[in-house]
């Protein structure tokens, strides 16, 4: 947490002294939830390992970025806590967490005065991660250690509001790799891929 602090920290410095003088530009901070669901591939195992699509709740917090005023581009860096559950065997389902540092590039456009939307791909860097679901997983893989993949690819998109320096977001997102992928016995392939909705509200500071 403290070398994702210092990414934060640095990337902000970086970002206000390079781009300060851009027509349109603003820098600000960032905090609220998200609401993630896990989507499991267990193969010839699906009766071992199924999924469960309820929604764990996380949280998220970083800055932000704006260049341009018509058509603009947004980059975002900031912490996600995410998780989900998991149905292995009969035992109740598995409720796991793991931590990213998750950095979107989002181009986007005003629909009014107050109104915009983005979208844009997202890189996700692992920081942290439950020692849960790698236990629940010896019993089918002797690789469980390597559960939760170290980079992943994903896309948000949504809808936001701007008003007086404040900014609330609604977005969908979503991976487009998976964040978990093992082999199991038999040959069976293990693979999880996150989605869900993130609520956001950020302060303009520059």
């Amino acid at each position: 947490m403290k070398k994702a602090t210092l990414i934060l920290s640095v990337l902000l410095l970086a970002c206000s002294t390079s781009f300060a003088q851009l027509k349109g530009f603003a820098i600000g901070i960032k905090g609220g939830v998200n609401f993630t669901q896990i989507k499991t591939d267990a193969g010839t195992l699906q009766t071992s390992i199924k999924q469960s699509l309820e929604s764990k709740t996380g949280y998220v917090g970083g800055v932000w970025a704006r260049v341009g005023k018509g058509v603009f581009l947004q980059p975002e860096i900031f912490v996600a806590s995410k998780g989900g559950k998991i149905q292995i065997g009969s035992a109740t389902p598995l409720d796991f967490s793991y931590t990213n540092l998750d950095i979107p590039l989002l181009v986007g456009t005003k629909l009014a005065k107050v109104i915009r939307i983005n979208a844009g791909p997202v890189a996700s860097l692992k920081l942290s991660e439950d020692q849960k679901l790698k236990d629940a997983l010896k019993a089918y893989t002797t690789s469980a250690d390597d559960t939760f993949n170290s980079a992943t690819f994903g896309y948000q998109a949504g809808i936001g509001i701007d008003f007086m320096g404040i900014s609330v977001d609604l977005r969908r997102e979503g991976s487009l790799s998976e964040i978990s992928q093992l082999k199991l016995q038999n040959n069976a392939q293990f693979n999880q891929k996150a989605q869900g909705w993130v609520i956001t509200a950020a302060i303009k500071l520059i």
